[in-house]
C-alpha cells in the first residue's frame, strides 16, 4: 500500500494542547513553530521552591541561573544561632531538613527530565534523518508496526509534506523543509535541556552534600553542648 509518511514525537505537547480538536489552522501551526523557536530560551525557574525556607541564614543569597540556591557551609554553629532571631538547634535542624527535602525532590525531577531528554534526542535525530531522506523525492519501502508483534509493508511515495506528532494526541502536517526546521529546533532544545539538567544536577549534589554536612555539625554541636551542660551541674550530695 502507499501511505503518507508520519514521523515521531517532537516533544511539543505544551504548544499542542492549545490546538482545537477539529484541526489546526495555519495560525495555530505558526504559533507552534514560534513556541519551538523560543524553547531553548525557556528555562525552569526553581526559585519558588525555596521561597519559604525558614531561615535565610542557611542560604548565601546567591543562586544558579535556574534559581537553585547556594547553601552556606557552617563553620561555627554558635555564630549561625546568634545571627538568627528566636533560633534554636531544633529549629535550625528543622530548616535544614526542609531544605534537604526540597533539594532531593528537585534532584529527582531533574534526573527524570535528563532520562527523558536522553531518550528523545535519538528519536528526534532519526525522525530528522527520515524527513531529509524524503526530501530527495525517492520512493521507498518500509515496514511499520500495526501492533506489538505485527508489521506491514508500505510503499512510501514522497508527497511534499509530512505529519509530525506534537504530543497531546495532536498531529500537524508540514512541508518537508518546515518539518526539518521544526525538528532541528526541537533537537537543539532537547540538547540544551539535557545540558541544563547535567549542570543543575551537579549543583544540586554539591548543595545536598553541604546540607548533610551542616546537619551533622549542628547535631554534634548539640550533643557536645548537652554533655557540657550536664557535666557543669554540681553533683547532688547524699545526706549523711
Amino acid at each position: 500500500s502507499t501511505t503518507r509518511p508520519c514521523t515521531a514525537n517532537t516533544d511539543m505537547s505544551d504548544a499542542a494542547e492549545a490546538a482545537a480538536p477539529g484541526g489546526l489552522s495555519p495560525a495555530t501551526s505558526a504559533a507552534v513553530s514560534e513556541e519551538l523557536s523560543q524553547g531553548g530560551e525557556r528555562t525552569e525557574d526553581a526559585s519558588a521552591r525555596f521561597a519559604d525556607v525558614k531561615m535565610a541564614t542557611i542560604l548565601t543569597g546567591e543562586t544558579n541561573p535556574r534559581g537553585i540556591p547556594f547553601v552556606v557551609f557552617i563553620e561555627s554553629v554558635e555564630k549561625i544561632l546568634a545571627a538568627t532571631q528566636n533560633s534554636s538547634v531544633e529549629s535550625l535542624i528543622g530548616a535544614f531538613n526542609d531544605l534537604h527535602q526540597n533539594l532531593k525532590t528537585l534532584e529527582a525531577y531533574k534526573q527524570r527530565t535528563k532520562t527523558s531528554m536522553k531518550a528523545k534526542i535519538p528519536e528526534i535525530t532519526r525522525t530528522l534523518d527520515l524527513v531529509r531522506h524524503l526530501q530527495k523525492g525517492e520512493e521507498m519501502t518500509a515496514h511499520y508496526s500495526l501492533s506489538e508483534l505485527l508489521y506491514a509493508r508500505a510503499k512510501i511515495t514522497p508527497s511534499g509534506s509530512v505529519c509530525l506528532w506534537l504530543g497531546a494526541n495532536v498531529m500537524i502536517e508540514y512541508p518537508y523543509q518546515e518539518a526539518v526546521d521544526i525538528l532541528e529546533l526541537s533537537l537543539d532544545n532537547a540538547k540544551e535541556r539535557l545540558a541544563i539538567c547535567d549542570e543543575d544536577l551537579d549543583h544540586l549534589r554539591d548543595q545536598i552534600i553541604t546540607v548533610e554536612v551542616n546537619m551533622a555539625r549542628v547535631f554534634n554541636f548539640d550533643v557536645k553542648r548537652r554533655r557540657d551542660d550536664k557535666s557543669a551541674k554540681p553533683l547532688a550530695t547524699s545526706p549523711s
